[in-house]
């Protein structure tokens, strides 16, 4: 059985509920999120899969489908992404409440579930309906088979989450039919082209849309770290002549500091473990860097650690991850009994805390919580729990209290040390030292889930810290935002976490609120360098196929030297502007080429009569092409004019003459020198593109610049200004160019992919962390020897 209890049966139990609320709730959020992240560099994924299979022996209807959805993709991206996100996050809700109706918060009342296929209902629906049900289960099948077994240890967890006896694919919220329909429900509330979904839909593949791999890696994960499991887990039953209510953690084992010597394994005179075989305990051969706090720091180290790993924290093996669950029997046979992460707090310990809480700060008479180091100064974070754990209150509480608070010191000193957050703002988030510690003890899950309220505001808090420097001054909205929402928390948190939860609520809309104004002010300077970079990508391809074209000359059919500066220089620019309009343009860009063919040709000596007359009946529309198109590009004055006298006394000779005249006139000279500059600065380009793509010479600088997204922060350090923070705010589609700006969107500067590494490689651009602050803290302590402790420090 699962250690969450049945939301199906009659045992379930509030407790239980709220739990697997609050991952579905986080699983949801997290599917969205991974979505949001990947949709736009999947959709031109799709666009360009779209655009070769139309191109593919398909019937003319299907591929001019197929075509119309890719440029319609490309023309108004963001309305269907827009209406997709929407719809995909409907469909999730829509199918939590459906399988599981006890979450009934987590969405709206749920659709009816008789005779459906996967969720889809058959009721009353036409045979078109039915026909595009089957074709989105059709196109399921194949993410099934491909992705089966993430998708079998996903469901099955979901099975021992809700209680289940029997796990199907059809109860997994999450399965791909229910993301494939979000996406087919986006194209058509886009209203984009009705007529061409199934066809769209029908093209979707696993190869070609969003990778689920991640994804389901990531919710397995999940639900592992929350204890959630498909086999058995440890259950620790209560001695018959146990005196508490409740099983504790250990028996022996006191992780206060009475008795931090004790062993940590439960006796046979207390409790019995139910499980296969004990876990080793974890090596202590390698030398810890913990070692330089002292004695008395690696003590309250060890006493947090282990208090950790009886929680199942940082645990890698399935059994040792579930956590404790007492029996029915450890509760009188009653049904739903509470897990050891249940067991309440005492109400005089949480009222101590409450009036600490009260008094935090305030020169208050709990006097032990000021800092009797006098290397501190009066700005420094004090970690007043490491004092509070040595008082008598705390080493007279139960264990579970004792080793939250040894846990949560260890935190705070995590949180005081990193680098990335100012001194000034590590003081103000220290306060919530006392109220965290109130929600830890409220809801014992703030360990184990990234999703607990009090532990998402102090990650959040944390995160957003890193973009205030002091040079903003403490009027600055971020530090003022973040300061009232500590106080609001000293202020108004009696034990009910949901006031985390509003608070959180309310900084996250305050921080949407910021990065939408400053997406205002980058949009300029976004549109500018993504301008630049279609124009520097079909400068490229100009560059290909000009330099293809010349390539495949015949070697008596030399290209006339006056045309190589031509073709490399002006009619490249009109290939460029033909490759990026060929959207708008079908066709646009191989009339371009056939263009610089039919050019080529007519500069050639014409030795037949049939050969001559042709270029008569060509040269009219050639003439007017190229003018067109020179004009397009603004080409003119005099050297188009010198151009353009050549090209006509060359197409004369052409006529008149059966072989090409020798070339020793001083203009023949100087001509065949431009000809020479003109493909060496092509070779140039090309090669330098090629170093570009060039992979043997990449490092791991180059891979970690390979691997940023927006929102990463760094500190800018350079001998010649002082080092100030700036963000990736935005990165081009085909990341070569990187925006960086400050918080409000100004101050802003463009750098390549491999100016970036670049710079990483000599330290001039330092990543800030803002991973989850607590299970960054919560990994450097589980961590047993200093290499993994320096890497992550």
């Amino acid at each position: 059985m699962s250690a969450f209890q049945s939301l199906t049966a009659g045992n379930s139990t509030p407790e239980s509920r709220a739990r697997a609320q609050r991952l579905v709730r986080a699983m949801v959020g997290r599917t969205l999120g991974f979505f949001e992240e990947r949709d736009t560099a999947s959709l031109k994924h799709l666009r360009g899969h779209l655009l070769d299979l139309a191109d593919g022996k398909l019937p003319v209807i299907q591929g001019q489908n197929l075509r119309a959805a890719s440029v319609l993709l490309d023309r108004q991206p963001e309305r269907f992404l827009k209406s997709y996100r929407n719809q995909l996050r409907l469909a999730l809700q829509e199918e939590v409440a459906t399988t599981w109706p006890a979450l009934t918060q987590l969405s709206a009342s749920p659709k009816p579930t008789a005779d459906t296929l996967e969720g889809m209902s058959f009721s009353l629906i036409d045979v078109d309906e039915v026909h595009r049900i089957l074709l989105l289960d059709r196109v399921a099948q194949r993410f099934n088979l491909h992705f089966e077994p993430l998708l079998t240890t996903l469901t099955t967890q979901l099975a021992a989450l809700m209680g289940d006896e029997s796990a199907s694919l059809s109860q997994n919220p999450f399965r791909p039919l229910v993301l494939l329909k979000g996406f087919m429900l986006g194209w058509e509330k886009g209203e984009l082209d009705p007529q061409v979904t199934e066809h769209l839909v029908d093209t979707l593949e696993p190869a070609h849309f969003v990778d689920l791999g991640p994804l389901y890696t990531e919710l397995i994960a999940t639900l592992t770290q929350a204890g959630v499991h498909a086999t058995t887990v440890h259950r620790i039953r209560k001695s018959p002549n146990g005196s508490s209510q409740f099983a504790p953690l250990t028996g022996a084992a006191d992780l206060g500091p009475r008795s931090a010597g004790a062993p940590l394994a439960a006796t046979t005179e207390s409790s019995s473990l139910t499980h296969r075989d004990t876990p080793p305990a974890a090596p202590e051969s390698a030398p810890s860097v913990w070692s330089q706090w002292g004695p008395a720091r690696q003590e309250w180290v060890q006493q947090a650690r282990h208090f950790l790993r009886r929680l199942g924290v940082g645990r890698p093996s399935v059994e040792q991850a579930g956590g404790f669950e007492l029996s029915d029997a450890d509760s009188g046979g009653t049904p739903g009994a509470h897990n050891s992460l249940s067991i309440p707090a005492d109400p005089a310990l949480l009222q101590y805390l409450s009036a600490m809480q009260a008094g935090t700060g305030r020169g208050s008479r709990y006097q032990f919580l000021e800092s009797d180091d006098a290397k501190e100064t009066a700005g420094s974070p004090h970690n007043v729990l490491r004092k509070l754990g040595d008082q008598p209150t705390f080493q007279q509480a139960q264990e579970l209290d004792r080793g939250t608070v040894n846990a949560l010191a260890e935190v705070f000193d995590y949180v005081f040390t990193d680098g990335a957050i100012p001194a000034e703002l590590k003081v103000v988030i220290g306060r919530l030292q006392i109220p965290v510690l109130r929600a830890a003890m409220v809801d014992r899950d703030f360990f184990l889930s990234a999703e607990h309220p009090a532990r998402k505001l102090v990650d959040t808090l944390a995160s957003a810290s890193v973009a205030w420097t002091p040079d903003k001054g403490e009027q600055d909205p971020l530090y003022q935002r973040i300061e009232s929402t500590v106080q609001r928390v000293l202020h108004e948190f009696n034990d009910d976490l949901t006031l985390f939860a509003a608070l959180l609520a309310d900084f996250t809309e305050f921080l949407f609120e910021s990065e939408r104004q400053a997406d205002q002010h980058i949009e300029p300077f976004a549109s500018r360098e993504n301008d630049e970079e279609q124009l520097a990508a079909a400068l490229a391809q100009a560059d290909e196929a000009v330099h293809a074209r010349i390539s495949a000359l015949p070697e008596h059919l030399p290209l006339a030297p006056f045309l190589k500066p031509f073709l490399t220089t002006q009619w490249r620019q009109v290939i460029a502007v033909a490759w990026m309009t060929e959207d708008t343009h079908p066709g646009h860009w191989n009339r371009t080429l056939a263009t610089m063919d039919q050019l080529i040709w007519s500069t050639q000596p014409k030795t037949k009569p049939e050969e001559r007359q042709e270029l008569v009946g060509v040269l009219p529309e050639l003439v007017r092409t190229l003018n067109a198109e020179l004009d397009s590009i603004g080409w003119d004055g005099e050297y188009r004019a010198n151009f353009t006298r050549r090209l006509i006394a060359t197409h004369m000779l052409a006529i008149r003459m059966k072989a090409a005249p020798p070339l020793d006139t001083q203009g023949a000279a100087l001509e065949a020198h431009a000809a020479d500059e003109a493909m060496q600065a092509l070779d140039e380009r090309r090669a330098g593109k090629l170093a570009e793509q060039d992979a043997e010479q990449m490092d791991d600088f180059d891979a970690s610049a390979q691997l940023l997204t927006r929102g990463v922060w760094f500190e800018k350090v350079s001998p010649e200004t002082p080092p100030f923070r700036c963000r990736l705010s935005w990165v081009s589609p085909m990341r070569t160019r990187f925006l960086f700006t400050n918080r409000e969107g100004f101050d802003a500067f463009v750098l390549s992919e491999r100016e970036v590494a670049a710079m990483l490689r000599r330290h001039e651009l330092q990543m800030l962390d803002q991973a989850p602050i607590v299970e960054r803290a919560l990994n450097r302590l589980m961590a047993d020897n200093a290499p993994e402790l320096r890497l992550q420090a």
